[in-house]
């Protein structure tokens, strides 16, 4: 299973539609990043926003301020993992992502499903 489907209501997700698709894994702010063998962080999506979580940082990206989901840099996971290029102000401008659980290329297609501009 690469996604979880969690109901709104849930209170670890606030995301705004019923649905959202529901990764656990780590997270990057271009400063720091989170390691170990417990998630860290959580990347929600649905077709309006990414909302990534965690001990980083709360970072809600509006599908129209995201530029560009690709595949993470070389800092700190070795190209594992997506990097979210953004224009919200006062976010670091680059924030990546790496799941615990599932590959790369199969969130990267679950995202562009939803819309957001991908590659």
């Amino acid at each position: 299973m690469i996604a979880s489907q969690t109901p709104s209501s849930d209170r670890s997700s606030n995301v705004s539609q019923a649905n959202s698709l529901c990764w656990e894994g780590h997270m990057s702010d271009g400063v720091g990043a989170t390691f170990g063998p417990e998630p860290c962080a959580v990347l929600s999506a649905n077709a309006d926003e990414l909302w990534l979580k965690g001990t980083r940082g709360d970072f809600r990206l509006p599908r129209n301020a995201v530029v560009r989901i690709g595949r993470g840099r070389m800092y700190p996971w070795f190209f594992r993992g997506i990097r979210i290029r953004h224009n919200v102000a006062g976010y670091p401008s680059d924030l990546q992502f790496t799941p615990m659980v599932g590959r790369t290329r199969d969130i990267l297609a679950q995202l562009k499903s939803l819309g957001f501009p991908t590659g």
